[in-house]
This record gives C-alpha cells, structure tokens and sequence, in this order.
C-alpha cells in the first residue's frame, strides 16, 4: 500500500536533496531504484565500491537526513557480527 505523501513534503525532499554530496545522491539513488533492504556492505559489494566506508557515511548521513531508515539488524556474512539493515523512506 503507497502512502499519499503531502505536496509540501515533496517539495521539501527536493529543496533538500541538492544539499547532499555527490556520493550520497548516487546511494540515494541505489536505494529507490532497488527498492530493497540491505546491509552497509551489500551496498558497497552492489555498487562496486572498494571498501564498506565508502558507503557507511553517507548512509548515515542519509538516515539523519530522513531519505533512509534502519529497518533491521542481520548477521554480517563477511564479520559475523550484527549490522544494520537499510531500506529507502517512504
């Protein structure tokens, strides 16, 4: 089920959106084409970074900014520790 999101809301979201850095435009952007929840390092592994912190800080940045969400915590298959898990916010 869609939420009906506010005009102001949108215009919002759009009036903030430039202020991000390239890096995190181009994993906001991995997000709402994917559409899916995923660990700091998938992000990195599907996008083809070198190394997970290419990605982590602007993740977080990210969820600060109210454009993603943590979802979740799953079990690293690389560290075996527990990570959060990432979806785009609707």
């Amino acid at each position: 089920m869609r939420k009906n999101v506010h005009e102001n809301s949108i215009n919002c979201y759009y009036q903030e959106r430039p202020k991000l850095s390239k890096r995190a435009k181009h994993i906001h952007n991995f997000f709402c084409e994917a559409q899916g929840i995923y660990t700091d390092r998938q992000v990195q592994v599907e996008m083809g970074f070198d190394e997970p912190n290419n990605v982590r800080p602007r993740i977080t940045e990210l969820i600060k900014a109210g454009m993603l969400e943590e979802v979740g915590k799953a079990k690293c298959n690389v560290t075996g520790k527990s990570v959060r898990m990432v979806s785009r916010k609707i």
